[in-house]
């Protein structure tokens, strides 16, 4: 019989197993030597007691240098792929020993940019692989190729499906849409609304716009609402065109009060509010960015969505080198992270660890 045992150390797995430690010490670091029978056994006895091998004697003791490489969206400050940048490098601080990580930037608008990207990323002799995978298509033919040498992925803020990939880490898309128009709609009656996407200049869609969108119709299927719904595309990076934008449509929709934006790109809304001195309107936005926390505590975003973004994506980084090092899988293949609802009233008490 087996206990639950969340001390559980290298010895009592050894003896539990029957073996050396030296035998652990060899699964731990899937070293050769190692019958396909001992080593099964040792990793049952490592499930069942709950034991947690010490990645950090386990690097200290390797004379491996681990080489991972991160590919995601370069970004401008302030942007949201700061986060996921912020993450990568909380991970590279802490495992700074015989762990080597290095970024590979793309234009998030551009699909040349990522598969040249990825491209870029096969050029090394590489052991891990963090992707932000916005373009589907071009990912799995990346992955695919991953796959065939044996390089784990780990995926964060979308996935790719029906491909081989060591784990997730993201916000629950579809149910974050939801719950979007569940605060929205719940026991009210809203006749119409305004949607402000993000312009992607003839980019295939955003995962997570397409996940959100398809969970905030699905609640307003689910519960027979009516509501006209206006859809609009800001440009990011265009301040001119927004405030054209925004001033248009709400001159010729004066009553329309309430506005969703399905994106991290709420702040670009409030803070035209904040300029045209607007307070009667009810934003809903996402993501934790500084300029949508400032818009948040002063009253112009309503309420925002959020995660621990680069907590998240550290953990992400850590499944990976722990993977590398001492053959521990995620407990969970998909992981999906709570999502935290934030308003004026709880946003000084909310702070990313």
């Amino acid at each position: 019989m087996f206990k639950q045992a969340k001390s559980a150390t290298m010895e009592d797995v050894a003896r539990l197993s029957g073996v050396s430690i030296g035998t652990i010490d060899r699964v731990l670091h899937n070293r050769k030597g190692v019958s396909k029978a001992t080593r099964s056994k040792v990793l049952s006895v490592i499930e069942k007691t709950g034991y947690k091998p010490n990645i950090n004697a386990s690097l200290l003791s390797n004379k491996k240098t681990y080489k991972l490489i991160a590919i995601i969206p370069y970004f401008q400050k302030g942007d949201y792929w700061e986060m996921i940048y912020d993450g990568i490098m909380q991970s590279n601080e802490k495992n700074k020993k015989n762990i080597e990580i290095d970024i590979i930037y793309y234009n998030q608008f551009d699909v040349d940019s990522f598969q040249k990207a990825c491209l870029h990323a096969l050029n090394f002799e590489i052991d891990g692989v963090l992707i932000a995978p916005i373009y589907k298509k071009e990912a799995s033919f990346f992955i695919k190729t991953l796959s065939e040498k044996s390089i784990p992925v780990v995926f964060v803020d979308t996935k790719v499906d029906n491909c081989e990939y060591l784990a997730y880490y993201g916000m629950p898309l579809y149910a974050s849409g939801y719950l979007a128009a569940h605060l929205f709609f719940n026991e009210k009656e809203i006749p119409e609304l305004v949607n402000f996407n993000v312009d992607r200049d003839g980019a295939a869609p955003n995962e997570s716009m397409i996940k959100r969108t398809e969970g905030f119709m699905g609640y307003i299927s689910d519960h027979n609402i009516k509501c006209k719904i206006f859809d609009y595309s800001m440009r990011p990076y265009d301040f001119m065109y927004n405030i054209h934008l925004f001033d248009s449509f709400f001159s010729e929709h004066p009553n329309i009060n309430h506005i969703i934006t399905l994106n991290s790109r709420a702040y670009i809304i409030s803070e035209w509010m904040e300029m045209r001195g607007i307070r009667d309107k009810k934003l809903l936005g996402f993501d934790m960015l500084e300029k949508n926390l400032d818009g948040l505590k002063k009253g112009f975003i309503t309420t925002l969505l959020t995660e621990r973004t680069a907590t998240h994506v550290e953990k992400s980084m850590q499944a990976l080198i722990n993977y590398l090092v001492i053959n521990q899988k995620p407990a969970y293949k998909d992981n999906m992270f709570p999502i935290d609802i934030l308003n004026k009233y709880n946003v000084e008490f909310y702070k990313e660890f």
